[in-house]
């Protein structure tokens, strides 16, 4: 009931937008059976379009299990220092594979995944407060990584990426001050103070079993019911029938 009650409120925010800016990322099969279509977005940033790629099935089987690397180490990880080390280690081994957004960096892509100035808002908060986080969220201001796989009971499994939409932010924030308390509130009007904008980065997912890893201030922290991604930067790599997600985000439902 409580994910019906969000969805509800955030949708009704969204329809009272002016034309939303809503992205459906499709990914089409290669007509090469031995190659895979891979299309990466960068996510919370401006300046670099979609890039596909063309990978053998043995690298986009390599690329699987970067990823399961990626989950295993976060589960371990006790610092936000370590799973900062750990996704800079993959961002070097997506760009091996061209998995990169054409143009961007490895330090640029680097920066985005990892977020900026978490530390600003992690050191605001003791760890009394931390457990004060309503149950509702997984994990706030959380490094993440997903593995989502499309669900093929699913009619229209869909994964949706949601553009800037600044002037809901304030009843947004005050609706999740209400169900996050107070504290969480603080934190909301204080991002928003710096990156008013990247708060609106929403990313819903719909028919899709997700297989979620996080490290941030409810610490290391799994799911396989995750739905949407607030506040997210980073990067997405859309496979035919897989979806992989690394970056930040502010809180996920």
């Amino acid at each position: 009931m409580k994910k019906i009650l969000v969805v509800g409120i955030i949708f009704l925010f969204i329809g009272v937008a002016i034309a939303p800016s809503i992205n459906l990322s499709v990914v089409k099969a290669s007509n090469d059976n031995d190659l895979v279509e891979v299309t990466t977005q960068a996510c919370g940033i401006n300046g670099y379009r979609n890039t596909t790629v063309k990978l053998t099935r043995q690298q986009a089987s390599e690329v699987d299990q970067l990823f399961d690397s990626i989950n295993s180490k976060l589960n371990n990880a006790t610092s936000r220092e370590e799973s900062i080390r750990i996704y800079h280690e993959a961002i070097i081994e997506l760009d091996r594979y061209g998995l990169l957004p054409q143009g961007m960096s490895v330090e640029k892509a680097q920066r985005l995944v990892t977020g900026c100035n978490q530390n600003r808002y992690e050191r605001l908060l003791n760890n009394r407060l931390r457990q004060e986080f309503s149950p509702l969220f997984i994990n706030v201001f959380c490094l993440l990584s997903i593995n989502a796989t499309r669900n093929p009971n699913e009619d229209l499994p869909m994964i949706i990426p949601l553009g800037p939409l600044f002037f809901i932010c304030l009843p947004l924030a005050t609706m999740l001050e209400k169900v996050g308390g107070p504290y969480l509130g603080l934190l909301i009007f204080a991002f928003m103070y710096h990156f008013p904008l990247r708060l609106m980065n929403l990313i819903f997912i719909f028919g899709y079993y997700t297989d979620f890893h996080s490290f941030g201030l409810k610490g290391a922290v799994d799911s396989n019911d995750v739905f949407i991604l607030l506040g997210y930067t980073g990067l997405t790599l859309n496979f035919v029938h897989k979806v992989y997600f690394l970056g930040f985000a502010l809180g996920v439902f």
